[in-house]
């Protein structure tokens, strides 16, 4: 997890990318969105990849696109080959390998623990992956800093050659540890476990009870199944492995999944436990194996994917620095260095956010839906609602944000931009089921791919017209040039004013999956009881 978020110290390096193949800003934000894109629209393949062929292969092949992707950049920084559209293909083969390195850790690990858990799980990974710029920026800037380099002459090398062993670094560590893991990383297979009318073994699965199911809707006559279930209980959560369904009325595949998957009444199938307390069924915590095509008839599948479209805070993380010069007075002497520290100051905030973020959603969710019996998704939307809260600071703060308020904006930002990336993990998992957790990763997913292009795009062009309309300056030789850098709240106000539209948006389409996901628990407990009484 923590070599996965090696795309994050991207900004360390960019500067000497830029000098060493002559490229301006706008190509460098370019590499940097297409590599950030890859990360999520490489879940499309990376998924089917882990679901048919597991955890090993997927680090296999995480080892040799990272391999391709950061041995090709060393390669081209060495020799100085090709230009932008050659990077960004050898960046987009990177950005594929960080995916193969997330997923298969993940997912692994989530199949390897149970429902209850999942939260933590998938908080204490995510807390590495939020970490990872951190890491990797603190290791070019002591270890490949290239403080110590002679300047050679212009027409010699560009650029830093310690970005060029860095390059190298990369390419090795990423690829020796994925190879590794791939060698010791393994899924935990659990013991087949037995149904309780007969007491013999069965692998029946939920997905073999869907197919059922489907085959006697299309039947000319419905005729009533009754399919092998076999239920383990522990305080406040029930894995149901087999399902007791009977087909009622036709429906689209899917669209009442949970509440189809209930236990059999205590009558038919008596539950036994030292400790009558433990026997609370909590429907928030019933894993059910959904194939793809089901997701798609599933209401809770496309509120999900309109709600984890959310990182409006996109925009304030790749270019806190800008906002920064543009509230300082420019005529301070000391403004640069000023600048400096206090961008570094906000970057350890949000990492720090970020990781405690992911953390605290996935420990503490699991301790509330356990104890409360409460869908997750309702940590979800809270996040939701509080990525709100900085975006409106940055979008109506006058006459420009205040330290304080941009201090309470990377804090919020970085816990809430944490909270999402780990309660995704541990709801994809509530929602559909371990079998095809890859697949539905890459479905809930693919849309994010566009945030870095929308926001970074939305940004900069609000920056850009900002900038193009404040008067020009002298320079040293008395020239008369425009703005390079943009002063003031018209910089980045307007940006953060849409994204507040869009982000409330996502608060709707959270708030809907949460009510969504609760009906259906409701429904469930509902014809628990009725079949109990």
């Amino acid at each position: 997890m923590a070599l996965s978020g090696s795309l994050f110290s991207f900004a360390s390096f960019g500067t000497d990318l830029k000098a060493r193949f002559g490229f301006n800003s706008s190509n460098i934000n370019l590499l940097a969105a297409i590599g950030d894109t890859a990360m999520y629209v490489g879940f499309l393949f990376v998924g089917p990849i882990y679901d048919h062929y597991g955890e090993r292969w997927t680090l296999i092949a995480a080892s040799v696109l990272t391999f391709l992707g950061y041995g090709g950049m060393y390669i081209a920084y060495a020799k100085a080959w090709g230009g932008l559209g050659f990077l960004m293909v050898l960046y987009c083969l990177a950005g594929a390998a960080s995916t193969a390195g997330y997923l298969a850790a993940l997912a692994a690990n989530m199949a390897n623990f149970s429902d209850a858990t999942s939260g933590t799980v998938s908080g204490i990974l995510l807390a590495f992956f939020g970490l990872s710029a951190t890491l990797f920026s603190q290791i070019k800037t002591h270890i490949f800093s290239g403080d110590g380099e002679v300047a050679e002459p212009p027409s010699g090398f560009k650029g830093s050659k310690a970005t060029q062993n860095y390059l190298l670094f990369l390419t090795i560590i990423t690829t020796a540890i994925y190879l590794i893991a791939a060698i010791f990383m393994i899924k935990i297979n659990k013991p087949v476990v037995k149904t309780l009318e007969s007491g013999s073994s069965s692998n029946t699965t939920i997905n073999e009870a869907f197919e059922k199911q489907e085959a006697a809707l299309s039947a000319p006559v419905r005729p009533t199944h009754t399919m092998s279930r076999s239920t383990t209980w522990n305080q406040s959560s029930l894995t149901i492995d087999k399902v007791v369904a009977t087909l009622e009325s036709p429906h689209l595949p899917g669209d009442n999944i949970l509440g189809d998957a209930m236990p059999a009444p205590p009558s038919a199938a008596p539950v036994t436990t030292t400790d009558e307390t433990k026997t609370t069924f909590n429907p928030y915590l019933t894993s059910v194996d959904m194939k793809p095509k089901q997701l798609l008839f599933e209401a809770t599948f496309w509120f999900f994917v309109i709600a984890q479209v959310s990182q409006q805070g996109f925009s304030y993380i790749n270019n806190v620095d800008s906002i920064i010069h543009a509230i300082l007075d420019p005529t301070d002497p000391n403004v640069t260095t000023h600048a400096t520290s206090l961008t570094g100051l906000h970057v350890t905030l949000i990492s720090i956010g970020n990781c405690l973020g992911r953390l605290a959603s996935g420990i503490i969710s699991d301790w509330v839906i356990a104890r409360y019996r409460i869908s997750r998704s309702i940590f979800f939307l809270g996040a939701e609602a509080l990525i709100l809260i900085p975006l409106l600071i940055m979008g109506f703060s006058t006459p420009v944000v205040s330290l304080t308020g941009l201090v309470i904006s990377s804090c919020l930002i970085g816990a809430t931009y944490g909270a999402t990336g780990a309660l995704f993990a541990s709801m994809t998992r509530d929602f559909f089921g371990n079998k095809y957790y890859g697949s539905a990763c890459g479905m809930v997913m693919v849309l994010n791919g566009a945030n870095p292009f929308i926001a970074n795009q939305l940004y900069g062009i609000f920056y850009d017209r900002a900038a193009q309309k404040m008067p020009p300056v002298t320079s040293v030789d008395g020239v008369q040039v425009d703005h390079i850098t943009c002063v003031g709240r018209s910089c980045y106000d307007s940006g953060f004013k849409i994204a507040s539209l869009l982000q409330l948006v996502c608060i709707l389409s959270a708030g809907l999956l949460f009510w969504a996901h609760t009906r259906k628990g409701k429904k469930l407990m509902q014809k628990l009881v009725s079949e109990t009484v």
